[in-house]
């Protein structure tokens, strides 16, 4: 609760003063990242990819080995539902966090825009209707 609590405040945060309380938010890509040949990885850490949340909503990392990049999308959704992704080095208990958040603008679905994750791990976190899912680390 406490985690889902402060990730919840701190993207609702997000809206409100960027960068006030949530210093590590980033909503550009890093330079030379694509999607080019993307790939949903299956083979994560500790969860599943993609997840479906119990409203039906699907939050779902996406790589691409080509770029060594990768970025969320969320699909299924209504206007107003975030995703974002997280990065960490491997051997790290903390990470960077709501990198490329964005919402539902229109339409059913969204994708945050790619980051770098040579040598690092990632994940995709979405929330809708309050509740906040992520994928495993991949």
């Amino acid at each position: 609760m406490g985690t889902q609590f402060r990730r919840l405040s701190c993207a609702l945060g997000v809206v409100v003063v960027v960068g006030a309380l949530c210093p590590a938010v980033s909503f550009a890509g890093d330079p030379d990242c694509s999607q080019e040949g993307p790939f949903t990885p299956f083979e994560t850490i500790d969860g599943d990819n993609p997840v479906t949340m119990q409203n039906g909503r699907v939050i779902e990392l996406r790589a691409s080995n080509k770029s060594k990049c990768a970025w969320g999308r969320i699909s299924y959704g209504t206007p107003g539902e975030e995703i974002w992704t997280d990065r960490k080095d491997p051997s790290a208990n903390s990470h960077e966090g709501f990198l490329g958040y964005t919402r539902i603008d229109s339409g059913t679905a969204k994708y945050t825009e790619p980051f770098k994750n040579d040598g690092k791990v990632m994940r995709a976190c979405g929330s809708s209707q309050g509740v906040i899912e992520c994928t495993g680390w991949f």
